[in-house]
């Protein structure tokens, strides 16, 4: 009997993406404690602002690719064919 599909709920593809969740989260406490300042063009709320938009399109474009390469596992496209040893 085949295994049920789980489709998005693969505990596999919910672990990660919580992992992703954390590393955006992490990337944004570096990003405003280490990474923003104040200069003459621009303020430290402007900068904080730019650091929130660079971290969470990067962490989301990085899970989003890290997600389509998971479940294309899950599914592939093309089975293996084995040849008999001689």
């Amino acid at each position: 009997m085949a295994a049920p599909c789980l489709g998005f709920f693969a505990p596999g593809l919910i672990n990660g993406t919580f992992c992703w969740l954390v590393f955006g989260i992490l990337a944004n406490i570096v990003a405003f404690n280490f990474f923003t300042k104040e200069t003459p063009k621009i303020t430290k709320e402007e900068s904080k602002q730019l650091a929130l938009v660079v971290v969470w399109i990067s962490t989301i474009c990085m899970w989003l690719f890290w997600a389509f390469v998971y479940m294309h596992q899950m599914v592939p496209l093309m089975n293996p064919i084995h040849t008999p040893m001689p």
